[in-house]
């Protein structure tokens, strides 16, 4: 078994993160395999390298890091037979949990090694592939501002700051969806699509989002008031944001959502500007992962 581990730099730089890559390497060559550890110094390098992966001869890919590098790697497997394993190293980790892989080094090593496998299905908005979850409004803005700022620092507290900061400044828009086919027209202050069930951090968005069910679920969130939004945050974390009769949840293979302007979007927490038409179409089955 040959495996090539692509990292962020941040966990090459981490003492504690760089101590999970080195057992999990060794762990390998103990098994009777191989690993050779990259870094992705600039976004697309992940993508890059698991592309050619199978044309240099490895077994498998290791993305290690939070949602925006495994994004990047597992764009490059889309498509293929490589499995990809993930070292949920991040803040969110919403992949991982949406499938879920422990986050304890000693546990998801395991997983690792077993080497158990599933298909799942791929998202794709715009021109990127998206495995989590994707949207507009309120979490594209958070994606934004939490990825650009200097000021706070990539973790639970700084994005929490900057939720409540967004939540203030953000206006809800009018939207066209056409969900195969079916043409909806909504006021919406966040619009989720979930391949998974989970943002990260134990958030689940759509609790009955099913990575290889061939359907995704778009979740439409209207801005709700302030003295709504505490008890909404705690259905979030336990699992019964459906509860929630304001939220609207809708199964859909194919979508199309229409803006009046040109807007920003996120794919797996990433930001990225979009025109005012997206196309939201999903891959079934299209990426081979390990799984617990």
């Amino acid at each position: 078994m040959r495996i090539l581990i692509i990292a962020n730099p941040v966990v090459g730089i981490d003492k504690e993160k760089r101590s999970v890559i080195e057992k999990i390497v060794s762990r390998v060559k103990k098994s009777g395999g191989t690993a050779e550890v990259t870094y992705t110094f600039r976004p697309g390098l992940g993508e890059k390298y698991s592309s050619i992966s199978p044309f240099e001869g490895y077994n498998a890919v290791y993305a290690a890091g939070g949602d925006g590098t495994i994004n990047d790697v597992a764009s490059g497997l889309v498509g293929t037979d490589i499995p990809m394993g993930i070292i949920p190293l991040g803040t969110g980790n919403g992949l991982a949990c949406g499938l879920n892989i422990p986050l304890e080094p000693e546990r998801f090593t395991e997983v690792l090694l077993k080497h158990k496998t599933m298909k799942m299905d791929v998202g794709r908005i715009s021109s990127h592939y998206f495995f989590s979850t994707t949207g507009i409004g309120y979490d594209a803005r958070i994606a934004f501002d939490f990825n650009k700022s200097s000021t706070f620092k990539r973790s639970l507290l700084g994005y929490f700051w900057v939720g409540i900061k967004d939540y203030f400044f953000s206006r809800s828009e009018k939207i066209t969806l056409y969900a195969d086919g079916k043409q909806l027209s909504r006021k919406i202050f966040t619009l989720t699509v979930a391949n998974t069930p989970q943002y990260g951090c134990g958030a689940v968005i759509a609790p009955n989002a099913d990575p290889s069910s061939g359907k995704m679920i778009a979740v439409i969130v209207p801005k709700l008031s302030v003295f709504r939004i505490f008890p909404a945050i705690k259905k979030l974390f336990s699992g019964s944001i459906h509860e929630i009769s304001q939220l609207e949840f809708i199964e859909f293979k194919n979508l199309r959502i229409k803006r009046s302007k040109p807007g920003i979007y996120h794919a797996d927490g990433e930001a990225h500007k979009g025109n005012p038409n997206l196309n939201i179409s999903i891959h079934p089955s299209a990426l081979n992962v390990i799984v617990p």
